[in-house]
């Protein structure tokens, strides 16, 4: 059946743990909140009590659900607010227990249905015993929770590689992103929630998962901030969590589910490293207690570490074939040289023959575009495979010939070959170097009555990500095409997984060929376009 009495994890700051000693083994004390969370999680405390975010005061207000001083014959000389908001009977039940031959001692008592321990406080120097009442109803059902949202959380981790490297790179964060939600929904009960990464860079909370909040405006951001940017930015940046018991009260809230009465919020943590935050929001007031808190800290650490896995997947995969290719490039070298001077030396031996010299040239321009193909290919997102050899050999193209595409990409180099691909073709090109850029050369067109025929635009620019020039984009032209880019697969924003549910005609994963580009764009612009929802 396990243990009746609670054990408390006490939490406190470095200098203050050699004056706060346990009294009994139900009290334990560290200045490690993490580690706390961990022996929570496998059953080692049943409550965490952060004096960090209090003083040694409020330890007992902490611990117990009220408290009665009690006289040397038993009866109850004094009770706080708490002891008199009880039902009668569980306050006569208590008195009754303390006016008993025993008289105070530690223990538990059951009435109307409710558990409580009783835990005595004797001083040596007074007559009356403080008695602390701990409801342990609580106990087993939160143990319960705790072990269910532990199972849930392992699955969010238990990512097998053989199984995730066969997907695509959609599928693999649309699979993570439904269990994160089936497991916020089913063991938290929690419906209206949003996962933000921080992006180390900028300082950004990017916006991964979202479900029934209210999303921001395009262009709108949320910072890791401690002022100005709403709770999240503060949990982000103090890596405490944080419950807004009433929106309309907390100057720290931003507005987020439309009509939100009270928030959770949590850490994202790798280790000691915030990552991002869990916020959750509902529509009554003082919706979430310290229980709903623990259980969310709990579940965030398996998101965090889930998040991460995957993201060392797209990594080790940008990682092997970054070095496989630069060993290739290495090892080849030599063979390049060789084929120059042999080259050169048939060149030397029939200066006379026209035909022989121009297959000595063909054969020097194909080991020169090998070379330049691989260089591609170690540059990777920074370029297009094949670009230098197609814009020489590419004609106008009567599908693609006057279609107006804007393309928004920060990297110079897949700038100038994408504008020199599609104007070989016959296309009108907009070239943006940044998300604002791209968004207010959409607003011009739409205002000038000018068509826009596609949009291409990479993942992650310095200011948006993709997923927020994409509803710019429909926001203005609601059934123009987009075309989305990535690196390898990465997509710290989950562009990918929010874009393809509204419609996104397709995503080009760098380094791709031209012949690649050309056909999704020619696939974007004769598919049937699924508008983006109304807000």
């Amino acid at each position: 059946m396990g243990r009746t009495e609670p054990r408390f994890i006490i939490v406190v700051p470095e200098g203050m743990a050699q004056f706060l000693q346990p009294a009994n083994e139900r009290f334990v004390v560290t200045t490690d909140l993490d580690q706390a969370r961990q022996d929570a999680d496998h059953g080692l405390g049943d409550r965490i009590i952060n004096l960090h975010r209090g003083t040694p005061m409020d330890l007992l207000g902490e611990v117990g659900n009220a408290m009665v001083l009690v006289s040397p014959s038993g009866t109850v000389d004094w009770a706080d607010s708490r002891f008199h908001e009880l039902p009668d009977d569980v306050q006569q039940a208590v008195k009754t227990s303390l006016a008993s031959e025993d008289g105070c001692q530690d223990g538990a008592i059951t009435a109307a249905d409710r558990s409580f321990y009783l835990l005595t406080c004797r001083q040596p120097d007074s007559k009356h015993t403080l008695v602390v009442l701990v409801e342990i109803t609580w106990m087993q059902k939160q143990r319960d929770r705790r072990a269910a949202v532990r199972t849930a959380g392992l699955m969010l981790r238990d990512l097998d590689r053989t199984v995730v490297s066969e997907m695509t790179v959609a599928d693999r964060l649309r699979m993570l992103e439904d269990r994160i939600v089936r497991c916020i929904q089913e063991e938290l009960s929690f419906d209206n929630f949003e996962i933000r990464l921080l992006d180390r860079a900028s300082s950004k909370l990017e916006l991964v998962i979202a479900k029934n909040l209210t999303p921001l405006k395009v262009g709108e951001v949320i910072y890791a901030s401690d002022t100005g940017n709403g709770i999240s930015g503060w949990v982000a940046v103090t890596g405490q969590p944080y419950i807004c018991s009433n929106v309309a009260e907390d100057p720290r809230y931003r507005e987020g589910l439309d009509d939100a009465a009270s928030t959770l919020t949590v850490p994202l943590k790798l280790q000691k490293q915030i990552i991002g935050v869990l916020n959750v929001e509902s529509l009554t007031p003082n919706a979430f207690n310290r229980d709903d808190l623990e259980l969310a800290e709990i579940l965030a650490q398996y998101i965090a570490d889930a998040m991460h896995m995957l993201d060392l997947l797209v990594v080790e995969r940008f990682t092997t074939r970054e070095q496989a290719t630069r060993s290739v490039l290495m090892e080849l070298d030599e063979p390049f040289s060789q084929l120059r001077e042999v080259a050169a030396s048939l060149r030397a031996m029939n200066t006379d023959d026209v035909a022989f010299q121009k297959i000595i040239d063909q054969l020097v321009s194909t080991a020169s575009s090998m070379r330049t193909r691989l260089e591609a290919c170690v540059s990777g997102p920074r370029s297009i495979l094949d670009a230098e050899h197609e814009i020489k050999r590419l004609s106008p193209d009567e599908q693609l010939n006057d279609l107006h595409v804007l393309v928004a990409d920060d990297e110079p180099r897949i700038r100038e070959e994408m504008f020199k691909l599609l104007s070989q073709v016959g296309c009108r090109v907009t070239m943006c170097e940044d998300g604002s850029s791209a968004i207010s050369s959409v607003e011009s067109l739409q205002k000038s009555k000018q068509k826009l025929d596609l949009v291409v635009t990479d993942i992650k620019l310095p200011d948006l990500n993709g997923y927020e020039v994409f509803t710019g984009a429909r926001g203005c032209f609601p059934e123009v095409p987009v075309i989305l880019m990535t690196g390898f697969g990465y997509d710290p924003s989950h562009s990918i997984v929010r874009a393809s549910q509204e419609g996104v005609s397709a995503v080009l994963f760098k380094p791709f060929r031209t012949a690649q580009l050309l056909e999704a764009i020619k696939s974007a612009i004769t598919s049937p376009v699924i508008a983006s929802p109304e807000d």
